[in-house]
């Protein structure tokens, strides 16, 4: 049973085109891929990894990540990045609880006929009118995220913020 945090960075393609830019200016074009990484909040270890290109959201990395972990996952902890429904959808047909803050702007989903619709979401958003944003990121374990932050850091640690190809 896997709590697991998920963040994403953004890591800058070093190559020929950055030998351009040096050369003859600045490029409107400049190429970027994002790194998205799952990791177990109680062990520290990367459960699964996605490189995308820079046009994929973190929502949509979503799907592929769940997918490589072959162990349960009882909840998911991500920033508000992640607060999209698709992302709900994905964690509700696999029975994970999402702990996703929801944007400031967030108003309660609802269906054609008015009535409140079923996502931890709604519930969340009625949770942080009673408790207030802090005592819904103490109750929630919310704050276990930020070990998703320290999981980007000491990925850039170790392997730098560019990726480059020896060809």
């Amino acid at each position: 049973m896997l709590h697991i945090v998920v963040d994403s960075t953004g890591l800058k393609v070093y190559g020929e085109g950055e030998w351009m830019v040096r050369k003859h200016g600045a490029s409107k074009r400049r190429v970027w891929c994002k790194l998205h990484l799952a990791d177990d909040v109680a062990t520290g270890m990367i459960e699964a990894v996605e490189l995308t290109n820079n046009s994929i959201t973190d929502a949509q990395a979503v799907k592929p990540l769940l997918d490589q972990i072959t162990a349960s996952i009882t909840t998911f902890g991500g920033d508000d990045a992640y607060h999209q429904l698709q992302v709900y959808d994905a964690l509700q047909e696999r029975a994970i609880t999402p702990i996703i803050p929801p944007r400031r702007n967030a108003i309660v989903w609802i269906d054609e006929a008015d009535i409140d619709l079923e996502y931890p979401r709604n519930e969340d958003l009625k949770a942080i009118d009673e408790l207030g944003l802090w005592g819904w990121n103490q109750h929630s374990r919310y704050h276990q995220r930020s070990l998703a932050e320290t999981l980007m850091f000491r990925w850039k640690s170790t392997f730098g913020e560019r990726l480059q190809s020896l060809s």
